[in-house]
């Protein structure tokens, strides 16, 4: 199941530049919470940063399925 999402991903990122820039921007963002969350004590500017990221990775992934459904 994650292979065939996998190769969708892929196929549809030769394809529509649109998704690429979408699934790459999540990508980055993934890394940048990942870095965030690696630290031992959020100052309240960085929950923010969290809280912003968080909502950007969540309208590119809304961007993703709705981009997904039209190719199944």
């Amino acid at each position: 199941m994650l292979e065939d999402k996998f190769e969708l991903y892929e196929r549809i990122s030769k394809e529509n530049i649109e998704f690429k820039r979408l699934f790459d921007e999540h990508i980055r963002l993934e890394q940048d919470l990942e870095a965030l969350y690696s630290l031992k004590y959020f100052p309240p500017e960085v929950e923010v940063k969290i809280k912003e990221i968080k909502k950007r990775k969540l309208l590119g992934k809304d961007k993703m399925e709705q981009i997904l459904s039209s190719y199944q």
